[in-house]
């Protein structure tokens, strides 16, 4: 399954600044709520994920948090050798299609619909924590 980057697109300046000096000051704790959400994702994926032994399903993992500049990333991949054609659909032989489950692309859109909302959550109970 391909990467896909998180980027912090929907806070506000305010917020953004806030970001940076919890990264400053307190990286284990915005390491761990990083590794929250990849772990919120790897629980939606894999309830789409469709069954037939479990193999697929049970698959999913999450990879290690690396930090580039002022970004982190962190991977949550399949290395079963048939995860792609169930997320995008393949031909089947002799003729016909299975279409694609989509689980990686529906949980990526509910994380990324609710992400706003976490983080906001996240920096409120940050903040009262740490007397911000």
């Amino acid at each position: 399954m391909s990467d896909t980057d998180y980027r912090f697109d929907g806070l506000d300046e305010w917020e953004r600044r806030l970001a940076q000096a919890i990264n400053r000051q307190y990286p284990e704790e915005f390491r761990r709520m990083v590794i929250d959400v990849a772990a919120q994702l790897e629980g939606m994926v894999k309830e789409k994920t469709p069954v037939d032994t479990g193999r697929l399903r049970n698959a999913w993992h999450i990879g290690e948090i690396k930090k580039r500049g002022n970004e982190y990333y962190i991977e949550v991949y399949n290395n079963v050798d048939y995860a792609e054609p169930v997320e995008y659909g393949h031909r089947k032989p002799g003729g016909g299609v299975v279409p694609g489950a989509h689980m990686m692309e529906l949980s990526l859109q509910e994380v990324q619909k609710h992400l706003p909302g976490y983080l906001r959550e996240w920096m409120s109970d940050f903040i009262n924590t740490h007397e911000l």
